[in-house]
């Protein structure tokens, strides 16, 4: 993978860096992936599984045009969302910090706000209020689309945060998934959890939903003809970053459906 391809002023960056995973990697090994340690945790990892499910270039493979549009834009998308392998993620995309115990600290992940944008409203639980993993404790809504947030663990809601709240629904802004959303005394220990990815599971699970949204946006490209695209992704204009602009509608709600398993197989 060390060709030199059109529009990439260097080598092409790490394939988990054009997957959003990571903002960016100088790579050591010459592109070589099937050396790369990285690769291999996340392929034949506790998420080898899922991680090997994930679409990784050939070694003499050359990105298409297409290809270039849809990574540029999905760069955009989710710029600044950073995983921290420090935390926990669930499957109902929260970040879950209990470094500082007794208490713990829960926040969503940044790249599912990004999706999400325009956020319409952030249903949150009050203080006091004992949540029951895996019951519903919030909502978060988007035009006709009400995605359910599922606790990630049993515990009792100490603190929400407002003014994150208020960030993240004021107009042109997003959140970037760093700051918190609630704090709770929980009634089991995190670290026993069924459902929490850490590490390279975190990293194959996170890399999936990626894929995810990667594949979408193929196929919205695919279809719409040129002039439709216009500045959204095809010549170099700002993109818009309300993804169901670009997607359309059902292609969008059919997105949002499998990354919250709204309505599992």
């Amino acid at each position: 993978m060390t060709q030199a391809t059109r529009g990439w002023p260097e080598e092409p960056p790490c394939i988990w860096a054009l997957a959003g995973v990571l903002s960016h990697r100088p790579c050591d090994r010459h592109y070589e992936c099937e050396g790369c340690p990285l690769f291999h945790a996340l392929s034949d990892g506790p998420a080898g599984a899922e991680a090997s499910e994930l679409e990784v270039p050939g070694p003499t493979a050359a990105p298409s045009a297409l290809e270039h549009q849809v990574n540029a834009y999905l760069a955009r998308l989710v710029a600044g969302c950073t995983l921290h392998l420090d935390r926990a993620y669930s499957t109902g995309h929260w970040w879950v910090d209990s470094s500082q115990a007794p208490q713990v600290t829960l926040g969503i992940e940044g790249h599912v706000l990004r999706v999400l944008q325009p956020v319409d409203d952030i249903v949150t639980p009050r203080d006091g209020v004992w949540l029951r993993r895996p019951d519903p404790c919030g909502w978060i809504l988007h035009g006709r689309v009400s995605v359910p947030l599922h606790a990630p663990l049993s515990g009792e809601v100490e603190q929400v945060n407002p003014h994150y709240l208020a960030a993240v629904k004021s107009p042109g802004t997003f959140g970037d998934g760093d700051e918190w959303l609630l704090r709770l005394t929980p009634h089991e220990d995190p670290e026993m959890v069924p459902g929490l990815y850490r590490g390279a599971e975190a990293l194959a699970w996170h890399s999936k939903n990626i894929q995810l949204l990667k594949g979408s946006l193929r196929e919205a490209l695919e279809q719409q003809a040129a002039s439709a695209v216009g500045v959204t992704l095809a010549d170099g204009g700002e993109p818009t970053l309300n993804l169901e602009a670009v997607l359309g509608r059902a292609r969008f709600e059919a997105v949002v459906d499998r990354m919250f398993r709204i309505h599992p197989s």
